[in-house]
């Protein structure tokens, strides 16, 4: 066994763990909300607003915490608990125009409504992590069913042999 360096992706390894939890809420029991201390009032026009009650228990099962305002508004006063301040309206209006444009709730809706989650929520390439978050962070990669590729199939991981690395630094 040669050894080499390891390179972890963040932002996809966190990608791929929020992406699995979010499957596995919406196929069981859901996630817990976290409730906001200023709800947010998302306007909506009528015909996306006709679709919105078709998502709303997806929403629900993933985190969101929501009540219809009025003909054409919804007032968010949870989110799910990983998820930045800012990014839900985001998320439900990506979610509803999927909905929108394929007028079908099945795995594929499934499937892009965890991705969209997790992407929107997970830790950016550029965030600084403590030392204790960077293991975490890793023990929770491996702790997923696929840790090697993000939901859209980018690679988490590269390995680099010690045989790469003399190549790169031209010893032969």
């Amino acid at each position: 066994l040669t050894s080499g360096i390891v390179i972890i992706d963040q932002h996809v390894a966190h990608e791929r763990i929020l992406y699995e939890n979010a499957i596995e809420a919406l196929e069981n029991k859901g996630l817990n909300s976290q409730s906001i201390l200023f709800p947010q009032t998302i306007e909506f026009d009528k015909e996306e607003f006709t679709y919105f009650n078709d998502i709303l228990p997806y929403l629900m099962k993933i985190g969101f915490k929501i009540r219809t305002f009025g003909d054409n508004t919804i007032i968010v006063e949870g989110v799910p608990p990983e998820l930045p301040l800012g990014k839900e309206k985001e998320i439900i209006k990506d979610v509803l125009e999927h909905n929108v444009q394929n007028k079908k709730l099945n795995s594929s809706f499934i499937d892009y409504m965890a991705a969209t989650y997790a992407c929107k929520a997970a830790i950016k390439a550029g965030d600084n992590l403590s030392y204790s978050e960077c293991a975490a962070l890793i023990d929770k990669l491996f702790n997923t069913n696929y840790p090697y590729y993000c939901p859209h199939g980018r690679p988490i991981i590269i390995n680099l042999t010690i045989d790469e690395l003399d190549k790169r630094f031209e010893r032969h």
